[in-house]
């Protein structure tokens, strides 16, 4: 008989923390997160799209985006050149020969933005190729020959009154001696190969050159030249021979280098000899030019023209780039930059892209300027004085550039019109807004602007600080534990004299969990200069996080070892001795371990020079060819997915002594690798398999090294088995050879590493099996993972054993979340198709979706059945990974949204390891559905399920989509329509085989354990077999429990641990475990009974099943004998009298009839006796908790 359950809620903690809702208010969803990012003119699905004001009239607009093509993160300064406050120029490093970092030139200058400028010449003297007019000087001019020559292109600027336009940069310059005019070419430029000085030429440097060498225009040509110099237009000195000199040139005089006949003529002058130079610039409209500088050295040139493209620009090269572009008839200024997918700097976006970008923003003109490595912007925030760089430089920092457009905001009145609340350094969360957690600090400072919007500096003192219902002293702001409804948020106002400034800072729910941002710390050196900075961050039961101000966290460490002082929001941790230590982080109840160790040593662990062909085998997806060489070990190769080797048995593999934190193999690879293909695969102390993912390799003759982090967990010591480069991209794939010459390993000071924290119970799953029930709720289900072929279809039982069992369940439809099948071949679907059927499936096609109350099919039981593709439905033979063809061909199309019951489900293709390369317009698709849906009063919530999750629960991250901003936005999105809306949204993948849930903003995102394939994981955090049965209740909203998870894990025996007896008033833990069979077979897999597992806990009518205080006094009332907490294992002894415990789980046997389906049962029996004495008290039993 049934046991009375009571407060079934009561059992687990609600989706919001019930508990602390009745002192912290309910919050508005705009108070948690911005509601989604609006579309960019630019085009994409916005991950970024914001904009800041830096000046008047100047904002500065930041863009990222995911089109068909990838990521492109674009930055458009848009300047208001008819604002008196505003004004430009050139920025450079001081001559004309130099180059610098860009933001050292910026705030040399005074600027408050800018972009890299003109192509130079890169590697040698740095000067510009086109013009250069600063502050209406020209400096120089254009390089004689080439694309960018003066008069092959025009060049652009600022005039001095502010009109942005195209500039004829063409310059004419002549020096007169000896009664005659002769031409000069070019004047303090470069003239580099392939247009040096042609034959009879002469060229002209003045004191704005600098020092480098007056030979560079010369290189490459026969060098019959003569140099003057000339001060006060006076012969000083003649050189008759080349090479052309270098040093310093006298501000009052000049050099003239000539060219054979121009050669010849220099060295007629003698000292004294009257000598002039003229230059001017030839165009009346050039003369009036506030600045000036070339472009598009490259050949692009102009690329918007009367604000459409230009015709035939290239859509194919990507790089880095920066544009100049002006609208308005020149009186706004657009000047923008590209960095490459993701902000990397890496990659880039196509010319084409650049000219569309710009005339989204409106701009009828526009240039290519410098790109590349040498592509930058920068920029200041409203209230500092000093800007900072704002794109990731592809270079990895910032490059030696020559010049740049410099925007400057004059000074204003020097008084603070308008105070700036800001986050003090580290007080910040990552999207910048300012969150905080009950009791806990949030530090803040206050800026001033004037009436130009420069800064002003504010004596802290002079703050007056104001936080209604909380506490604040200089700028710090420490939340109420308690705060009444309906506040959400802490308005905090800063005073100084009249001006006041107004921000606010969300509250969370209580500090739930610690993170830090390194998760293991291994110094090499014992200095100083090696100290170390690791920021603390919280996270609330929602997923919302905020980092935690330093001075409320409680530290132990070893003060011997390592010194920890607090920097700019984070822990700076600096080595004293070549040790290790336990930094143990705590606040509010929370506490997170930090392992750090001082002193690493590099060892080689195995040379490839012993008997190699007998140690290692072939690990490929085909054959190769071993051998040994005298380098190491080859191998050589066909194009092929995989390409490694393996231990030729357990006893062959390379043992690895202590606690390494990398592995690293010297190897010569004659093709490339991607980044993150490398593969190593080793054995731990407890026996578990585990692959990591390295560095890239690069097609070389050369050594270098493939370098694997260990994940912080990792159980030493290890062995290492496999070796493999991958490459999963077809077209990429190459034949080549591989040399192995050695193992290495970077060692640390050994250290005991912490035990894993248990895991923390998440409210989706219900810990106890029962599911929300109401005239309201419905139920489906999942399965993934089963994992057969046509080859090799034992695991068919398992797909058709589960299905069986599903449909007694009666679910309104089933979702296959991928790799029903291990291989994508066409016998290999269409025997999915035959069993899926066979089972009891209704594969639905796209747009043929069932009435919402025609399911489970009343005659014959069958269920709708929509199949999501996996990773292993796009593989080939030998498993080289191709596409989604054959699956199309058998199933359809292999995304889709439907809708059921009020929930939206959204189906999504990740099989080649992201969205957008498996099919870009399923993120349109995806867009659209949850507007419409949050708009549609007939959708209450939404279902999302990709194969791969967003987050792979084990430490590797090995198995989950590989484009971390592509995940950012899928997060956006969804916690985006729930903010809105109001509506609940949730995520499910597969693939990583761990049954785990976690929150990010709100949104519940879970992973489905395995339901065929051995799973990756460890039985005691999820890795077990099963399937997954929900239930969604369309009455509650985002913030209530709207949607539930039964975890149903598979077992073949039970065991149940529990004492014989309990004496009245106390307490036991129950505890046990379940034995998982191997696909239909026998099984050793062991799995306790807990979280993550949903665990079916029953017993007698003498037993009341529930937690907390008022269950128990009901079951008292009752009479019951016993009441157990599912949560807690707990059982409390309530009277005399016996009772029983049960547990019952799926079995999982190969079909026959129904009475295979017949579930597992184990139970105990248990005494309850009278007291002995004073209880009550709690005792743990065998595998406690």
């Amino acid at each position: 008989m049934r046991s009375m359950v009571l407060n079934h809620q009561a059992a687990r903690p609600l989706l919001v923390a019930l508990a602390a809702a009745t002192v912290l208010a309910v919050f508005p969803a705009a108070a948690y997160a911005d509601a989604g990012q609006p579309a960019p003119v630019t085009g994409g699905l916005p991950l970024t799209n914001t904009t800041e004001k830096i000046g008047p009239g100047i904002n500065l607009q930041h863009v990222q985006a995911l089109d068909q093509n990838g990521w492109y993160n674009a930055r458009f300064l848009t300047v208001d050149l008819s604002n008196s406050a505003v004004s430009t120029d050139l920025l450079t490093a001081g001559p004309v020969a130099s180059g610098g970092p860009l933001s050292v030139a910026a705030n040399k200058a005074g600027a408050v933005a800018g972009v890299n400028g003109d192509f130079y010449d890169l590697g040698n003297s740095t000067a510009a190729h086109g013009i250069e007019i600063q502050n209406g000087q020209l400096l120089k001019t254009a390089n004689i020959g080439g694309p960018e020559a003066a008069d092959v292109l025009p060049h652009v600027g600022v005039s001095q009154d502010g009109i942005a336009q195209l500039v004829n940069a063409t310059v004419n310059a002549s020096a007169n001696f000896a009664g005659t005019d002769h031409k000069v070419l070019s004047v303090n430029a470069a003239d580099p190969e392939p247009h040096p000085v042609p034959a009879d030429g002469m060229v002209a440097f003045t004191s704005a050159w600098g020092t480098y060498s007056r030979n560079r225009p010369f290189i490459g040509v026969d060098q019959n030249l003569a140099e003057v110099l000339v001060r006060n237009n006076k012969v000083v000195s003649v050189t008759p021979n080349a090479p052309a000199g270098s040093g310093t040139i006298p501000d009052d005089g000049f050099y003239l280098v000539g060219r054979d006949a121009a050669a010849t003529a220099i060295r007629a002058l003698q000292p004294g000899d009257p000598v002039t130079l003229s230059w001017a610039l030839a165009d009346p409209v050039a003369r009036t030019m506030k600045f000036a500088l070339g472009h598009g050295g490259t050949g692009e040139g102009i690329v918007v023209s009367n604000g459409k493209p230009r015709a035939g620009l290239d859509n194919t090269a990507i790089s880095p780039r920066t544009s100049f572009g002006f609208k308005d008839g020149g009186h706004t200024l657009v000047l923008g930059q590209w960095n490459g997918p993701g902000g990397t700097g890496k990659g880039g976006v196509t010319v084409d892209k650049v000219a569309r970008g710009m005339v989204a923003m409106g701009v009828q003109t526009a240039v290519i300027l410098d790109s590349g490595g040498s592509s930058e912007m920068v920029a200041r925030a409203l209230g500092e004085d000093q800007v900072t760089i704002r794109n990731t430089p592809s270079d990895g920092g910032e490059r030696s550039n020559t010049n740049g457009v410099g925007v400057f905001v004059s000074k204003g009145d020097g008084k603070a019109h308008e105070v700036l609340i800001k986050p003090a350094p580290g007080s910040a969360t990552a999207d910048g807004d300012l969150k905080v957690f009950p009791g806990l600090r949030r530090a803040l400072v206050a800026q001033g602007i004037d009436d130009h919007q420069t800064a002003v500096t504010i004596d802290p003192k002079s703050v007056g600080w104001a936080v209604p219902g909380a506490s604040v002293e200089k700028g710090t702001v420490t939340a109420p534990a308690k705060i009444a409804k309906p506040y959400g948020v802490l308005k905090v106002e800063a005073h100084v004299g009249r001006e006041a400034g107004r921000e606010q800072i969300t509250v969370l729910h209580p500090l739930d969990s610690l993170e830090l941002s390194s998760q293991r710390l291994s110094i090499a050196d014992a200095t100083p200069a090696a100290a170390a900075t690791v920021a603390v961050t919280g996270r609330d039961d929602q997923g919302y996080t905020a980092p935690i101000d330093p001075r409320d966290l409680d530290l132990d460490y070893d003060h011997n070892v390592v010194d920890i002082q607090f920097a700019d929001g984070k822990l700076k941790i600096t080595p004293l001795v070549n040790a290790s230590t336990l930094l143990t982080v705590s606040v509010a109840g929370t506490s997170v371990k930090l392992p750090i160790t001082i002193g690493v040593q590099t060892q080689t662990l195995y040379d490839f020079d012993d008997d190699v062909l007998a140690r290692w085998r072939n690990n490929s997806t085909a054959a190769t060819t071993l051998s040994a060489d005298p380098d190491g070990l080859r191998i050589d190769f066909n194009a092929m997915r995989n390409v490694g080797i393996s231990a030729a048995s357990a006893a062959q593999r390379i043992s690895v002594p202590g606690q390494p934190l990398r592995l690293r193999v010297r190897i010569k690879s004659s093709i490339s690798v991607p980044n993150g293909l490398t593969y190593l695969l080793y054995y731990d102390a407890n026996g578990k398999s585990t692959g990591i993912y390295g560095t890239a390799l690069t097609a070389s003759s050369d050594w270098q090294y493939a370098t694997w982090t260990l994940p912080a967990n990792t159980a030493f010591p290890i062995a290492i088995n496999s070796i493999q480069g991958i490459n999963t991209s077809i077209a990429q794939q190459k034949a080549g050879t591989f040399v192995l010459d050695r193992v290495e390993a970077d060692i640390p000071t050994s250290i005991d590493l912490p035990a894993q924290p248990a895991l923390q119970p998440d409210a989706l799953i219900s810990e106890d099996g029962s599911l929300l029930q109401s005239n309201k709720t419905w139920q489906f289900a999942t399965l993934s993972d089963v994992q057969f072929t046509a080859d090799n279809p034992a695991l068919t039982q398992v797909a058709t054993a589960a299905i069986k069992r599903i449909r007694a369940t009666r679910p309104d439809l089933l979702v296959l979340n991928g790799d029903i099948t291990d291989r994508g071949l066409p016998q290999d679907l269409a025997l999915a198709r035959q069993v899926l059927t066979d089972a009891g499936c209704d594969l639905i096609a796209v747009g043929q979706e069932p009435a919402a109350n025609s399911t489970p099919d009343a005659k014959t039981g069958t269920i709708p059945c929509y199949y999501v593709p996996g990773n292993h439905e796009s593989y080939g033979l030998n498993n080289v990974q191709s596409d989604l063809t054959n699956f199309t061909n058998e199933f359809g199309r292999p995304y889709r949204t439907f809708d059921h019951k009020g929930t939206r489900f959204i189906l999504l293709a990740s099989s080649l390891g992201s969205l957008r390369g498996t099919a870009w317009d399923q993120l349109p698709m995806m867009q659209q559905a949850l507007a419409d849906a949050e708009k549609d009063t007939s959708v209450h919530n939404v279902m999302v399920f990709a194969h791969h999750p967003v987050d792979d629960p084990a430490e590797t991250k090995s198995s989950q989509l590989g484009d971390r901003d592509e995940v950012a936005l899928i997060e956006s999105m969804l916690t985006g329509f729930r903010e809105v809306s109001g509506k609940g949204a949730a995520m499910v993948g597969s693939h990583a085989q761990i049954a785990n849930v976690h929150r990010v903003e709100g949104v519940p995102y879970m992973v489905l354990p395995s339901s065929g394939k051995d799973p990756y994981g460890t039985p005691d955090r999820g890795g077990f077999t099963g399937w997954v049965d929900w239930s969604v209740d369309s009455r509650q909203n985002a913030d209530e429990q709207w949607i539930e998870a039964n975890v149903r894990a598979f077992a073949q025996s039970i065991t149940l641990e529990a004492p014989a007896s309990v004496e009245v008033g106390k307490a036991v833990q129950l505890s046990g475990s379940i034995v998982q069979p191997q696909g239909v077979g026998a099984g050793t897999r062991v799995v306790p009974l807990r979280y993550p597992m949903s665990v079916d806990w029953d017993g007698s009518d003498t037993l009341a099943i529930g937690g907390g205080k008022d269950a128990v006094e009901k079951a008292r009332d009752a009479g019951k004998v016993a009441i157990f907490d599912p949560r807690t294992r707990t059982l409390t002894a309530l009277n005399a009298g016996s009772v029983s415990v049960s547990v019952t789980n799926d079995s999982m046997r190969a079909y026959t009839d129904d009475s295979s389906l017949a579930p597992i049962t184990t139970s105990k029996t248990i005494q309850v006796v009278p007291s002995a004495g004073d209880g009550p008290d709690t005792a743990k039993v065998k595998n406690g908790s």
